[in-house]
């Protein structure tokens, strides 16, 4: 049996090496430049749910201006969320505050009211460890307390930190609504010059963006149906126990938006609403866990999947593997985002199953 012998160029060598050192060098610039990419794909991610509102009003404006249209849709944006932060905030950051100054009286006045846990302690002989527990419970929240003020600073900074981010996407958006339509016409003209491969890739590209649409169009109709119970499961609770009505806005708001996070943003939200009655009364807080614990596990496994289908048309399965890996790879951005992702792959798998048939 002879020996083959390989012979391998200088000119290949340094094409390969080229290569990996090209890749790594993209690998460094992409993970160097991580944030300001989630920022621009957050923007993108914002063009495209707010597209059809600037399609709407600039269909209604004078010229067709889409520049108006982009506008008033954010002024329209801003106004709602705008007044959803300024309908929370106030009572968070109050009734926190509260909770942290009356948490060592609480902690006395369970002390010396709850006879079963003494009892229990006593026979026990752990009399000093849960005194020294309690103790140092106590020292720890009056140091928090006093630390309010440097801890608000530090908030302040990461908000305002935000808040810049916030107008850099916030501009971004602006702009790729106003000429994101011109710029994806030269994109399919540049790139496809046969007119039928150019009119199979903008359909591919249409049913992309109403996967899009249709995830929004359904975690909108869920986030309002959750808020709206999450609301009602308040007012009821108010007619019972001493719990203020003041709570059902800013509790069906916080609901709502966290209603966006796919499966597990409801619970979220309502863990947070729990938190806000535990303020007022511990009874009707565990009620209210229960209440939306029945109504999130009821609407996420047979009216949730409904709707998503519906709008989307993808597997459960498939929305769920898509959620995980996305939380993974980046957190609550990735958890936005790897649904309408899994979805615009699904369309592409199809289309190219259907283009193949064809063939």
């Amino acid at each position: 049996m002879k020996n083959t012998e390989v012979h391998i160029s200088t000119r290949t060598i340094i094409r390969f090496w080229a290569v990996v050192i090209g890749l790594a060098v993209l690998a460094l610039a992409i993970y160097t430049a991580r944030w300001a990419i989630v920022l621009i794909l957050t923007a993108i991610f914002l063009a495209l749910v707010l597209n059809r509102p600037v399609e709407f009003f600039a269909r209604k404006l004078p010229n067709n201006s889409r520049s108006l249209g982009a506008a008033v849709t954010f002024v329209i944006t801003l106004a709602v969320v705008g007044g959803a932060v300024t309908l929370i905030l106030p009572i968070l950051i109050e009734q926190t505050i509260n909770f942290a100054k009356s948490l060592p009286d609480t902690i006395t006045s369970l002390q010396n009211s709850s006879k079963f846990i003494s009892d229990f302690v006593a026979e026990a002989g752990l009399q000093d460890a849960y005194e020294a527990a309690l103790q140092k419970a106590t020292e720890k929240t009056s140091e928090l307390v006093s630390e309010l003020g440097s801890i608000s600073v530090a908030i302040a900074g990461n908000l305002i930190n935000g808040i810049g981010n916030a107008v850099v996407v916030l501009v971004l958006t602006f702009f790729m609504l106003v000429e994101g339509p011109y710029w994806v016409e030269k994109f399919y003209e540049i790139a496809f010059k046969n007119p039928k491969k150019r009119t199979k890739y903008q359909s591919i590209g249409d049913k992309m963006y109403g996967v899009i649409t249709g995830y929004v169009s359904s975690q909108l109709i869920a986030a309002a149906i959750t808020g709206t119970l999450a609301g009602a499961g308040v007012f009821i609770l108010s007619l019972f126990f001493a719990v203020p009505t003041s709570l059902i806005l800013p509790i069906s708001a916080i609901v709502f938006v966290s209603a966006f996070i796919p499966f597990f943003g409801g619970f979220i939200g309502a863990a947070t609403g729990a938190l806000l009655v535990l303020l007022f009364n511990p009874l009707a807080a565990s009620i209210f866990v229960l209440y939306m614990t029945i109504i999130m596990t009821i609407f996420y496994n047979v009216f949730s999947p409904k709707i998503a289908g519906k709008f989307m048309r993808v597997s459960a399965l498939i929305v769920l593997v898509s959620l995980i890996i996305g939380m993974q790879i980046s957190g609550l951005f990735g958890a936005l985002v790897a649904i309408p992702v899994a979805g615009c792959l699904v369309v592409m798998f199809r289309e190219h199953l259907k283009f193949r048939d064809v063939k």
